[in-house]
């Protein structure tokens, strides 16, 4: 079981994530949650009504992360055993790599997210018919199960939380990463649905620049504190290791022996 520092650790990761990665997220899904306003009863799509079908929606986005981050943990699990220093510093030196991955996809370079998008956009052509059959969205269990075939959508920002929460090596610890990861990234993108037209301006060539600077920042981070955690541990166990040393002594000979040998005439 996970000790309360290191969960906290990752829940706060993942929540650093999403909030540095919301102008992404609005970027990415706002224009599929404003698409989706004109989906819900025209009576409906204004006001607090609106803010709760916004709110259904992401919360079908949220379950399908939870899922995932729960067979992400369930999989890491099977990993730890092979990685050959402590498994969080690990997580969080993967998560910064990944962000500078998504620093680049952002920046319009590519690279490595761009092709994993690529391999998830063969999932979602497969699911994405399904959509059309939720349309309207007349009723909230239709709302929620379009939201969670909604979570399946390719983002390099998903793949980056999900391989902080497969580091955790526990399923129940993989499912809450990405339900923090998920629940962070419902408010923004719910805003963009509600009030589109005043939220442009997160969606241009200046708001792209500052989403790609606080990723890099956040990278830096990350790799930072995975540094300093690998070798505060590392540190740690030679320190032990001394401690240990002056009790083995005599302790480590075979018994009936010592150092200096004494023989009866």
């Amino acid at each position: 079981m996970m000790n309360p520092e290191s969960l906290l650790a990752l829940l706060a990761s993942s929540a650093i994530i999403a909030a540095t990665g919301s102008i992404h997220c609005v970027g990415m899904c706002g224009g599929i949650s404003s698409a989706l306003t004109f989906a819900v009863p025209e009576h409906q799509r204004q006001g607090a009504a609106l803010w709760w079908w916004q709110a259904v929606l992401g919360l079908g986005r949220v379950t399908t992360y939870t899922l995932l981050g729960l067979l992400a943990g369930s999989l890491g699990n099977k990993l730890l055993g092979w990685l050959p220093g402590p498994s969080m510093a690990f997580g969080l030196a993967l998560s910064g790599v990944l962000m500078l991955l998504l620093a680049m996809h952002l920046s319009g370079k590519g690279g490595l997210l761009a092709h994993l998008e690529r391999l998830g956009q063969g999932l979602w052509r497969t699911l994405q018919p399904l959509t059309r059959k939720l349309m309207p969205l007349d009723h909230p269990l239709k709302a929620w199960l379009l939201g969670m075939l909604w979570g399946f959508l390719p983002c390099g920002l998903v793949y980056t939380a999900l391989a902080l929460a497969a580091t955790s090596g526990e399923a129940f610890t993989g499912g809450a990463v990405m339900a923090v990861f998920g629940a962070i990234t419902v408010i923004p993108v719910a805003t963009t649905g509600v009030v589109a037209s005043q939220l442009q301006a997160f969606r241009g060539p200046k708001a792209r620049k500052i989403a790609v600077g606080l990723t890099l920042v956040l990278a830096v981070l990350f790799l930072f504190m995975a540094w300093q955690m690998a070798n505060g541990e590392g540190h740690a166990m030679h320190q032990h290791a001394a401690k240990l040393e002056p009790t083995l002594g005599n302790d480590a000979l075979p018994q009936g022996h010592s150092e200096t040998h004494h023989h009866d005439h």
